[in-house]
């Protein structure tokens, strides 16, 4: 029996990961056997499948740079090159964080239930801040805890319809 077209399309997905990742694994354990420019032309090769897997969500950006890193480290002859490059690889990510930090930022700042929690936020905490005993015999980073987690429970309530 042959298996649906989704099935046949998954398991072939399923089996270019797995020679990807055995690829990938040799070449970081063998690199040294190789020539300098065999080493370049397959690490060139593997950090484009690299990127290709983060790009497409199936390598977090921590696992595509720490692994971009290596391939540097073994597939780049020159010190002062490796250097460079790695140099460059962690700016690129860098920015690309920074970039992302400042659209969720954006984000939250549309977010009227998020403005919302904000503002009541340093209410609380000021507060609880001014509290000289904490009911229930809780210390005052759980109960500030608690009532934070309360008023963002209140915040997102309306948030999310019915």
């Amino acid at each position: 029996m042959t298996p649906p077209p989704d099935a046949r399309a998954a398991l072939a997905a399923q089996e270019a990961r797995r020679r990807f990742e055995a690829r990938l694994r040799d070449f970081l354990a063998h690199a040294g056997a190789l020539d300098a420019a065999e080493r370049a032309r397959i690490a060139a090769e593997l950090d484009a499948q690299v990127e290709a897997e983060e790009l497409a969500s199936r390598l977090s950006a921590d696992e595509a740079r720490l692994l971009r890193l290596a391939l540097i480290e073994r597939g780049v002859a020159d010190p002062a090159e490796r250097l460079r490059r790695s140099e460059a690889l962690a700016e690129a990510y860098r920015l690309e964080a920074e970039r992302r930090r400042r659209a969720f930022e954006a984000a939250q700042a549309r977010d009227p239930a998020f403005s919302a929690y904000k503002a009541r936020e340093a209410q609380v905490v000021a507060e609880v801040g001014a509290m000289r005993t904490i009911p229930g015999g809780l210390s005052r980073d759980e109960y500030l805890r608690q009532r934070l987690q309360a008023e963002r429970e209140r915040a997102y309530a309306g948030a999310r319809g019915p």
